[in-house]
């Protein structure tokens, strides 16, 4: 998405450039809302939190990236939503996912391709409408915090 900046270096008006940012952030949010809906639906979805050892921390941004994308396909992945973040209390890069899954997670498979840190599952159960609005909220407030980065998602389409 581009910034305010960027849309009046291209020569957009300020009041158009502010309206054209304001859009585009609603669409972006819209399709994030409809993505994480529709992964939430599906019994085998799973929350993860991709950390760094501070040995790693070298490493560039893209290389954990792959890793991580690596993993979830290996894994078997239907669709994900990845997005980085900075913790609030140490300000370290972490990542966190959505990710849905046609059976259950194999852990292991993760565990073995991403090795610069640790792996948090955590399984979403939406066993009621009331669990699974609360979760789809959660989920989309953190995505949308000022320490998160940018928003990746998975270009499979899920069943």
């Amino acid at each position: 998405m581009k910034t305010l900046k960027q849309r009046i270096e291209e020569g957009q008006q300020f009041q158009q450039a502010i309206n054209n940012l304001n859009s585009s952030y609603e669409k972006r949010n819209s399709r994030l809302k409809k993505r994480l809906e529709k992964y939430l639906k599906n019994e085998n979805t799973y929350f993860i939190t991709f950390t760094i050892s501070p040995k790693y921390y070298d490493l560039k941004y893209n290389t954990y990236l792959r890793k991580i994308k690596k993993a979830l396909a290996r894994a078997g992945a239907l669709g994900w939503i990845l997005n980085s973040d900075y913790g609030d209390k140490n300000e370290r890069l972490h990542f966190h996912t959505l990710a849905t899954f046609q059976d259950q997670l194999d852990y292991n498979t993760i565990n073995n391709i991403y090795q610069y840190g640790s792996v948090n599952f955590k399984k979403v159960y939406n066993n009621n409408e009331k669990a699974l609005r609360e979760y789809l909220i959660k989920t989309f407030n953190h995505t949308l915090k000022q320490t998160t980065g940018k928003i990746y998602y998975s270009r499979r389409k899920t069943h």
